[in-house]
């Protein structure tokens, strides 16, 4: 989850050329700054309406209940499918809504799962984050990602006075109302057995004033979230007015204002790209090396040696208000969602990857070829507008070509330098091409 569902796309002052000409932006308030604004602005151009209900923004639910029960919202994919989710993560929303000297326990199990953190947000965005393995486990217990055994219980402190370095808390966000609550979010990636309604969430108790109170579990988790304010779009220097993206197909690092917006992992560093999705009888073919992780959907002891990462993705986004994830309907029953995780993409004996975006009349051919891993552009949404995403979670500090070490925002040279061969490289291509001749035909 990268943005504000409430934001993104909203008016431009000044509309871009739908023409073949130069495009300029005008005045943006979304979250996603350049990247979204353009996708946003595009699709315009197209007529595109989203379709369906909640995954392509249909009536809105219930105002956030605030701090009467625990955990009243979730997002992902299988929920709302807003703000650029990521397939294999699971994501569950805590509005705050608190006085200063209020401290909020979570009491929880470390899930059976790749990755999980707690994170806080203020009204404005701002946050702080504990990821799975530097939560101390309650004594007698253990951490999964800390020792590889079964996960144990853990406790959490969010409270107003934390000391720098002081084990299992987080602060409490500032100046929280009910109509600019603050924000505790649980992620939770690749559980076992897939099925997000198994994870087990973490308990809350509220004390304040020598009283404590345990909210109960909320009987669904469909509540809206009030997501926090936005900062200006990279470029803008605060005028509102962003500056021109880079040229579509090209990745290249969003600014930090973008992803300190919202409610960003503070894990996971991105490369985003923009594609206007080309003529039938074309694919989009994108090649980089993979960085190492060590697969499957259990902790395992983090940091460790030879791995890069402790997760991967390459999704495909819908540029339209929302921002969905592509979800197309399967023929024999499904989903496939525009996203492939790290061990769901193919690798070749090198370590390389190469992913084909195509329609689902093309899927058949392009997964016939060897080496090739299928993403799909949208079979029901009318945008030509695409948004694509790379991330990188909980990165080595041995691993040098990530996102995370690229300090230029918005400019592919500076991203492609730092990341080196593990850059993605993507060029549109005459199926019959990649058919007949291979990906290498491909590249430019």
């Amino acid at each position: 989850m990268l943005a504000s569902i409430g934001s993104v796309g909203k008016a431009m002052a000044r509309p871009w050329s739908c023409g073949r000409g130069q495009r300029r932006p005008g005045q943006v308030a979304g979250v996603f700054g350049v990247a979204v604004a353009l996708a946003m602005a595009l699709s315009a151009c197209t007529s595109a309406q989203p379709s369906g209900s909640a995954a392509a923004g249909g009536s809105q639910p219930a105002s956030p209940p605030g701090m009467s029960c625990a955990w009243p919202t979730e997002l992902g994919v299988q929920a709302d499918n807003s703000a650029a989710p990521d397939a294999a993560a699971g994501y569950w929303g805590q509005p705050i809504v608190a006085s200063a000297g209020t401290r909020i326990v979570l009491s929880g199990r470390f899930p059976d799962a790749r990755y999980a953190s707690l994170s806080v947000y203020t009204p404005g965005g701002v946050g702080a984050s504990l990821p799975d393995y530097r939560i101390a486990p309650q004594p007698g217990s253990l951490n999964p990602w800390q020792h590889a055994a079964p996960g144990g219980r853990f406790t959490v402190t969010i409270r107003p006075d934390p000391s720098p370095g002081q084990a299992n808390t987080l602060p409490l966000p500032p100046g929280t109302t009910s109509q600019h609550p603050g924000y505790l979010v649980y992620r939770v990636y690749l559980p076992a057995g897939g099925d997000f309604s198994d994870v087990p969430l973490p308990v809350l108790t509220v004390q304040q004033g020598g009283a404590a109170r345990t909210l109960p579990a909320c009987r669904s988790h469909n509540a809206s979230a009030i997501f926090p304010a936005t900062a200006p779009a990279a470029g803008t220097g605060g005028s509102g007015a962003a500056a021109p993206p880079p040229p579509q197909l090209e990745f290249y690092k969003p600014a930090q204002s973008t992803n300190n917006a919202g409610l960003a992992n503070a894990d996971t560093a991105y490369v985003y790209a923009y594609l206007i999705r080309p003529p039938a009888p074309d694919v989009v073919v994108i090649t980089a090396k993979a960085p190492t992780f060590a697969p499957g959907s259990h902790p395992s002891p983090w940091p460790a040696r030879g791995e890069d990462v402790r997760y991967w993705s390459m999704c495909v986004y819908v540029g339209t208000r929302n921002v969905p994830t592509v979800a197309n309907k399967l023929p024999g029953g499904g989903t496939d969602y525009g996203c492939r995780a790290d061990e769901a993409t193919r690798l070749n004996a090198a370590g390389d990857y190469t992913y084909v975006i195509g329609s689902e009349s093309q899927r058949a051919a392009i997964s016939r070829v060897p080496g090739v891993t299928f993403l799909p552009f949208s079979a029901i949404q009318a945008s030509r507008v695409y948004l694509l995403i790379l991330r990188n979670m909980l990165v080595s500090t041995s691993f040098a070509h990530s996102p995370q070490g690229v300090t230029q925002a918005g400019d592919p040279a500076a991203a492609a330098a730092v990341m080196g061969p593990y850059y993605p490289r993507a060029a549109v291509c005459p199926l019959a091409t990649l058919v007949a001749k291979g990906p290498q035909a491909c590249q430019r």
